[in-house]
């Protein structure tokens, strides 16, 4: 299923790139204490492009395949993400650390050799979580015409 590039998610991604880049740079003090929204933004960004991949494949084939789901996202991310490690481990260079952790997107719990991947963790429980959770939100309202109508009622539960 081909995508559109949206040029205004790309403005908002640009402006998450610059966020991050002034935190870490300290470019400013004002731009250290809020360049966090940029990771912040980034999560949300993924959030928005990934439920609206799994929404439009419920819209066009009536049901969603989530091992297709994660098998498009493996081969996204793992090649350029485990070239990383194979790389820091032939050379060296990396921080200390449990490999194990970065293996297995566990960056979030225990200390992996790349400290800044913990937010390629955090989307990778997403990647795993979502799908299911909106294949049984789909299951459970099958026959209505939108079986996602309880979603909001579903997110705000989950939030208190």
């Amino acid at each position: 299923m081909a995508t559109q590039r949206l040029n205004r998610l790309d403005i908002l991604r640009a402006i998450a790139v610059l966020l991050v880049l002034g935190r870490h740079m300290y470019v400013t003090m004002f731009w250290m204490r809020t360049g966090w929204m940029g990771v912040d933004l980034f999560f949300v960004l993924s959030g928005f492009l990934v439920s609206g991949l799994l929404f439009a494949e419920h819209q066009k084939y009536g049901k969603l395949n989530v091992v297709r789901f994660w098998v498009r996202r493996a081969f996204k991310i793992y090649p350029a993400f485990y070239f990383l490690l194979i790389v820091s481990a032939v050379t060296g260079f990396h921080q200390k650390g449990w490999l194990l952790a970065d293996v297995f997107f566990f960056q979030n719990y225990v200390p992996g050799w790349w400290h800044h991947t913990w937010s390629l963790a955090v989307e990778e429980h997403f990647y795993l979580l979502a799908p299911l959770l909106l294949a049984l939100i789909a299951r459970a309202g099958r026959g209505q015409k939108d079986p996602f109508v309880r979603l909001p009622l579903y997110v705000g539960l989950l939030g208190v």
